[in-house]
């Protein structure tokens, strides 16, 4: 389909139902990780898991179903010696998505994003930024190619000069572009920073950078429209999008996670029912949030309840 379902329901005032972790989901149902790309192993090891797990968001009610590109970065794949599968995995992940939304949506609206990524980039070496920029753009000129309706720019864990080539990157093509970032609550001050810590309980490691306020006035700045806030502790999400909706006049939009990264695989602690899910997503959208999913251990039952209460 074409974007402009999407974008029509958001000039409405109307909740656009986002679809659930896709990682996590193939961990779920048996798929291995792999140590340096993830869940984009996955692609050569059980396509047929992830078209499954496309099926069950568009079944939940989701209006926007992701391609498994997210660990599909060129750093990411090169790294763990699978470099020359940058390309087709890109591209048979959206061909994959898209095939799923064609046979499963029953002609119901549904649009195809593709994931632009910081995969990879969790590390402390530092990369030239300009390099940085060319992986971001390789990979969206990818996906757009492969028939993204829109790209999802997530930069999960990113400093704010990442944030903000990720937005510069993906700015010259023609499709929108939905831009995502992480945040916490800092243990000391409670200040809210941009950054990730995916379980206030749990997690032994977190990254931190700037104040939220400022990397959200950034991040608009560089030309975000619609701005998200991922994989993110669910305790630190209400107040995030407080601050994101105080420095952000635009579309906003909230896909939290639920447990955490023990690298390869996740770790299924902080688990929220549904119901308790949905209770969290009404204060969302009294914030003013109207893109409604969920990231790593938020599943299709999660999705459902979503939709049932928002539609």
């Amino acid at each position: 389909m074409t974007y402009s379902a999407i974008e029509q329901r958001l000039k409405d005032n109307e909740v656009v139902i986002l679809d659930g972790a896709i990682g996590t989901e193939l961990e779920r149902l048996g798929a291995p990780m792999h140590q340096d790309a993830w869940c984009a192993a996955a692609m050569e090891t059980h396509p047929s898991l992830i078209s499954a797990v496309h099926r069950s968001y568009i079944e939940a009610g989701a209006d926007v179903i992701t391609a498994n590109t997210y660990a599909s970065t060129r750093v990411a794949l090169e790294r763990g010696g699978l470099g020359e599968q940058m390309r087709p995995w890109n591209e048979l992940a959206m061909r994959m998505a898209r095939q799923t939304i064609e046979e499963s949506s029953n002609g119901r609206p549904v649009c195809l994003a593709g994931s632009v990524s910081t995969f990879g980039l969790f590390g402390d070496t530092p990369i030239e930024d300009q390099q940085i920029r060319r992986w971001f753009e390789e990979q969206a000129e990818i996906l757009v190619g492969a028939g993204a309706d829109l790209l999802l720019v997530e930069t999960l864990a990113a400093d704010m000069s990442t944030v903000v080539a990720a937005v510069e990157s993906t700015a010259r093509f023609d499709v929108p572009v939905w831009v995502a970032i992480s945040g916490l609550v800092d243990r000391d001050s409670g200040e809210l920073r941009l950054g990730v810590e995916e379980s206030q309980e749990h997690s032994a490691s977190r990254r931190s950078h700037e104040l939220l306020s400022e990397a959200v006035e950034r991040t608009v700045n560089a030309g975000a429209n619609t701005l998200l806030l991922m994989h993110s502790d669910l305790k630190a999400t209400r107040p995030a999008l407080e601050v994101m909706r105080a420095h952000h006049d635009g579309w906003l939009g909230v896909y939290p996670n639920a447990g955490h990264w023990l690298r390869p695989q996740w770790a299924f602690v902080d688990q929220v029912e549904p119901v308790d899910f949905v209770a969290e997503a009404e204060a969302w959208y009294d914030t003013g949030a109207r893109i409604l999913g969920g990231c790593c251990g938020i599943g299709p039952d999660h999705i459902t309840a979503l939709s049932q209460r928002f539609r």
